[in-house]
């Protein structure tokens, strides 16, 4: 994808078990669609470049104690070894590719709960400054609906409207996290952090005189 999402920042998480997922609420609508573009797409894998962002207060904390990643997003059935990216990369820096445009399958029904457990298994590998989260194409479209509620909830969260965030909504989480091996027991926190609903914002601009 050649434009990243601005406002989005996800961590490593191999190396502590545990990381980070940090967005606003139009990235998280967005993303949730490119998940489920993902699992729709047999032949093709999702790269966002979000290592290319501005990081908040928040992101550069997380950068600091375990680093940040662009992100890869695919199916598992998809011939493509993580191990395989960095070489793969390096083919996409000579120049960009022809433009498409491709419609995302719509979300489902959400699941209507803070964090869904229920959720299908995501697998995570970690190359070239990359965090490859692959998975079937259930766990993909799961995924996706799961980042979509995610995004909905940002507009009436009380603690974002109170504080502008972060506040988690929901975890991704490995497929063993009683196996203690990194890429099986990882955890994924998702922060929504989006002061754009910050109660305080909205009062000020409502405060400032109209100009003629």
């Amino acid at each position: 994808m050649a434009a990243p999402l601005r406002n989005t920042h996800i961590t490593n998480v191999l190396w502590r078990h545990t990381g980070a997922l940090i967005s606003s609420r139009a990235d998280l609508l967005r993303l949730g669609a490119l998940f489920r573009l993902a699992a729709v797409s047999p032949h093709s894998a999702v790269f966002l470049p979000l290592r290319m962002n501005e990081p908040s207060d928040t992101a550069a904390s997380w950068r600091d104690s375990q680093g940040l990643a662009d992100l890869l997003i695919v199916r598992r059935d998809v011939p493509l070894r993580p191990s395989a990216w960095p070489t793969i990369r390096a083919t996409l820096r000579r120049g960009p590719g022809a433009p498409a445009t491709m419609s995302a399958p719509a979300p489902r029904p959400p699941a209507g709960q803070t964090y869904n457990p229920a959720l299908q298994a995501l697998f995570v590998a970690e190359h070239a400054h990359t965090l490859v989260m692959s998975g079937t194409s259930t766990a993909l479209h799961e995924a996706g609906d799961e980042l979509t509620w995610c995004g909905n909830e940002v507009a009436t969260n009380e603690d974002v409207h109170r504080y502008g965030g972060p506040t988690g909504l929901s975890q991704f989480d490995g497929p063993d996290r009683r196996s203690g091996r990194r890429d099986g027991s990882w955890e994924c926190m998702v922060l929504a952090e989006d002061p754009i609903f910050h109660r305080s914002r909205w009062l000020r601009i409502m405060s400032e005189p109209a100009v003629a």
